[in-house]
């Protein structure tokens, strides 16, 4: 009898440290695949401008710390820029290297996500940001000058911004994400080359990305090749989408990834609705 009761102690205790690891397990992966909130810090050389004009569709703004931008709001709130309740997602364009991509970046770049299509799912503001020089530089004057964005205009939902990029753009966009994985909801690459390491992909684990590669783009497919996959693997609600002939090409709202169920918009659409 005793015999018994120590074995049916010994079972209780392996039940109770089995069930407390696969607790602790799930646990640590809710962690790990939980965006942690995006703080502000207010910086005046980021936050106002000396230079500063507006259409009937685009907000311009130059401001001291030396950046230029083109902000979208849809036109039904542009009267509620200082309204926290808006809350509308932000696309942060990140344009190539050189420029006539710069300088392009606004109606090549800037008119994809303005598209009825996506304002159509869920209206959305659009941040075509220009780099200071012809290629993006410093992590960190970049966020500041995102942040003081979204200070500036409290109708932008803090928790809801979403990168797109090209080229040069794009392995800026996936760093970015990198150095600060609470920036971004969701990144969009198309012909990046930024090569994630294993520490930096544990901190992306909550980011939801859409990166896509050429094989016939030389030079960029066989470094983006090695970050791709691992993001679409690992990472949450993530699309690797490899094309044979596509060349050096940017995502558009069309866009079909070979051997996948979902296609860009649709994907888009999930990341928007979430």
């Amino acid at each position: 009898m005793k015999k018994m009761n120590r074995f049916c102690a010994g079972a209780a205790l392996i039940l109770m440290f089995g069930a407390a690891a696969f607790i602790g397990a799930k646990s640590l992966k809710s962690y790990l695949y939980t965006k942690k909130p995006l703080q502000l810090n207010f910086d005046h050389d980021y936050y106002w401008p000396d230079a500063s004009y507006e259409d009937s569709t685009w907000i311009y703004e130059r401001v001291f710390a030396g950046f230029e931008y083109y902000l979208y709001i849809p036109p039904q709130y542009r009267e509620d820029r200082h309204n926290p309740d808006v809350k509308l997602p932000l696309f942060v364009i990140f344009h190539g290297s050189g420029k006539d991509s710069k300088y392009a970046s606004l109606g090549r770049f800037g008119r994809i996500f303005v598209d009825k299509r996506v304002q159509d799912i869920r209206p959305c503001a659009v941040l075509v940001l220009l780099a200071r020089n012809d290629y993006y530089e410093n992590l960190q004057d970049t966020s500041l000058l995102i942040q003081n964005v979204l200070l500036k205009n409290e109708c932008l939902d803090k928790d809801s911004l979403i990168a797109y990029g090209h080229s040069q753009g794009a392995y800026f966009a996936v760093k970015l994400a990198c150095h600060q994985p609470e920036l971004f909801k969701a990144v969009i690459s198309g012909s990046g080359y930024y090569q994630v390491s294993k520490k930096e992909l544990l901190k992306v684990l909550p980011v939801q990305f859409y990166f896509g590669l050429a094989r016939n783009d030389k030079g960029i497919y066989e470094q983006g090749i090695l970050t791709g996959p691992l993001l679409e693997k690992y990472c949450r609600n993530s699309i690797y989408a490899e094309y044979p002939t596509r060349g050096h090409f940017y995502v558009e709202l069309k866009d079909a990834p070979p051997g996948k169920d979902t296609t860009f918009l649709q994907w888009l659409e999930k990341v928007l609705t979430d």
